[in-house]
Parts: C-alpha cells; structure tokens; sequence
C-alpha cells in the first residue's frame, strides 16, 4: 500500500494550511519516504478522508530513548474542515492506533503558534493535551512556541490524591 501512495497529496494539504512551509515542507517530503520505506518504523501515518478527499493527516513516531512516548511530527487538517469535528477525530485517531499496540501511551507535541492554529488550541485542550510549555514570540512576532503533552490508558488506572504526612493538614 505504502508504494500506491500519492505523497503531492500530503504535500498540497500540508502547503494549503497556510501554516507549513520551506523547510518544513522538505522535512515532510523526507519523512513521508522514510515512511513509505518502511511503514511504522519510525514514523505511522493516520489520515482522514471524507470519501476520496484527504481531510486530515497525522505523523506520529516513538521518541528516541522511551519506551512509551511518542511525538506528533505532523498533524494537518484541511482548511475546509476546520469547523468540523475532523481535528478532533485525527487526535482521537492518535489515541486509538496508539492503544491498539500499548497499554500506555504519552503524547507529545512541539510546535509554533501558526501550526497550533490549523487544529486550534481550544481542540488540543478539549481533547485532553496541558500545556506545559509556551514561550511568546519564539519563533518571531506572532508565532509562539508550544509544547503540549498527553498521557492515555488503555486501562485507565484509579488516581487518588495522596493522603498529607502524619501530623500535618492539607
């Protein structure tokens, strides 16, 4: 399958976000052939179609040197399905291919503040992803550095708050 694959078709969703770009477009071209080379290792491709139509796509892979986390490489949602729950879908996407293979799983996401506005930040926190790290301009007027993470569970384990040391109040 991976050699039927028509990457311009990644390539012109990714380009009419408006949010990649130059380098990031050649790193998208290198990645999606290390992909078609060799499918799941390093990197799985998710995409959503709506018919024929590409109306989303996600490149994930395991982080170097961890054993149950992994990084969003790539996530591009169609302009014309931004109002529709397709960004919502892809990230629940994640999960599911995820959980299919691992009992747990931390999701990671580094990006700029225009590739966050292609799903929107509002979808990433809806969907569960903190924010645990955001610095203003990084990356120039406007475009913010975030990263974003996610811990998910196959089976989900009971979380309780711990109890305060003995002789102390909470």
């Amino acid at each position: 399958m991976p050699d039927k694959i028509d990457t311009l078709e990644y390539e012109s969703l990714a380009s009419d976000t408006g949010v990649y770009g130059g380098v990031d477009m050649d790193i998208l071209r290198e990645t999606i052939s290390a992909w078609k080379a060799s499918p799941g290792d390093p990197y799985t491709m998710l995409e959503l179609r709506d018919g024929k139509t590409l109306a989303a796509f996600a490149i994930v892979s395991r982080t170097n040197g961890r054993e149950a986390t992994f990084d969003i490489r790539y996530l591009a949602l169609d302009r014309d399905y931004r109002s529709s729950e397709a960004g919502a879908r892809i990230l629940d996407m994640i999960e599911e291919d995820l959980l299919k293979k691992y009992s747990y799983a931390v999701i990671r996401l580094e990006t700029s503040g225009k590739k966050i506005t292609n799903l929107g930040l509002s979808r990433y926190e809806s969907a569960g992803y903190k924010i645990i790290g955001h610095l203003s301009g990084y990356y120039g007027d406007d475009n913010d550095y975030y990263y974003l993470v996610k811990t998910i569970y196959r089976n989900p384990p009971n979380f309780h708050t711990p109890s305060p040391p003995t002789g102390e109040t909470a």
